[in-house]
């Protein structure tokens, strides 16, 4: 059970429409880890492989369900619909996930009426969990309009387009999948904004994941001609015309980076301080390459982690304390700034910024040691 793409292959060819399909959005079954029951079925009763959704290669995020008797499907909808998998309400897995099969509006032959979710979550009105995707692919120019299913449902006619984006090495994008961002975004977003942008994380909910000192960071980047610039603060058009107007950006891993790589020009400089274990920088780094051209500078100088008092640990959450000095030293080497001249704080001073950090957020965090 695993997804692969080739980033060279289309897979256009591999598009199918299903007469009279059965879209099961929760179905019955047994999970299998973080991936449900769901899927779609040919009039017939067989499973359609090709519409599985999955966040990574190796992750599937739906299983086959059980074939529904006729009694539990709520009602046939009449038209041609593309399924676009699933609606998230986080915005890095709608832009990799839910956006994945939405190519294959421009390579199909027919008129297309409706894009098909099914809902990340259970909500009563399922059209709500399209909040996120259509904040997004609003700046997608003309797509046909979004709609999403709790219920058993039969489809008139059903585009199965092969699922061509994801998260780890689904980042690559089959080529439709490049083409159609390119299109949409890269050829009709106008640049504006500064030259040189900091994208910071430090004005995010306090249980988001960030630097420890983020502010002398911040002021380090401003010394150096930088702009800090809060994502969440701008519409989708603002952030999309920054990142298209900026030659140099350095960003923590973070979803801002997915968006900014539909966008940014070849010749643009990405620096990328991570801020949490593991790999997850490669997602980057591999759309920045296939989607963009473009080859990040990789700074890894994390030195301690914190996280909440008693709970969970999850890397997506950690607050990062990283090598001042080495930080500087890297982004210098790589031309991202002139002055290697970060210092590193002292015991006090790291001290007194997880008790600032915990007054106010009103929430005790304790060393993790990973």
């Amino acid at each position: 059970m695993a997804l692969r793409l080739d980033p060279e292959k289309p897979l256009a060819g591999d598009i199918r429409v299903v007469e009279n399909a059965i879209l099961v959005p929760w179905g019955e079954g047994k999970r299998q880890g973080m991936a449900r029951p769901a899927g779609v079925f040919t009039a017939d009763g067989e499973y359609c492989a090709d519409a599985q959704t999955y966040r990574s290669g190796g992750k599937p995020t739906t299983v086959e369900p059980h074939f529904p008797s006729e009694d539990q499907i709520d009602r046939t909808v009449a038209g041609t619909m593309l399924y676009a998998g699933m609606s998230y309400g986080h915005f890095g897995h709608a832009l990799c996930e839910s956006l994945a099969r939405l190519w294959a509006v421009d390579v199909f032959d027919e008129p297309i009426d409706a894009l098909a979710f099914i809902p990340k979550q259970q909500m009563t009105w399922p059209e709500r969990s399209l909040s996120m995707v259509k904040n997004i692919t609003d700046r997608f120019g003309d797509l046909p309009r979004h709609t999403a299913f709790n219920k058993p449902t039969r489809i008139e006619r059903l585009v199965i387009a092969p699922q061509g984006f994801g998260t780890s090495g689904l980042m690559v994008g089959c080529p439709e999948m490049r083409d159609f961002t390119d299109r949409r975004l890269r050829q009709t977003v106008k640049p504006a904004g500064p030259d040189k942008i900091y994208i910071t994380r430090s004005g995010l909910f306090r249980k988001r994941g960030r630097f420890l000192m983020e502010d002398y960071i911040e002021a380090k980047m401003e010394a150096e001609g930088f702009t800090i610039f809060h994502p969440q603060a701008h519409d989708l058009e603002t952030q999309l015309a920054w990142y298209k107007g900026a030659s140099v950006i350095v960003s923590t891993d973070n979803s801002a980076l997915h968006l900014a790589a539909f966008v940014i020009p070849p010749d643009c400089r990405i620096g990328i301080l991570l801020r949490r274990p593991g790999t997850i920088f490669e997602d980057f780094t591999l759309q920045l390459k296939w989607f963009a051209g473009v080859v990040p500078d990789v700074v890894d100088a994390c030195t301690r982690f914190w996280f909440r008092t008693g709970e969970k640990v999850q890397y997506n959450e950690l607050y990062a304390l990283i090598d001042f000095a080495k930080t500087s030293r890297a982004l210098k080497d790589a031309g991202l700034i002139e002055n290697a001249d970060w210092v590193n704080p002292s015991e006090k001073d790291i001290k007194d910024a997880v008790k600032t950090l915990e007054a106010e957020s009103d929430i005790a965090f304790e060393e993790i040691f990973l």
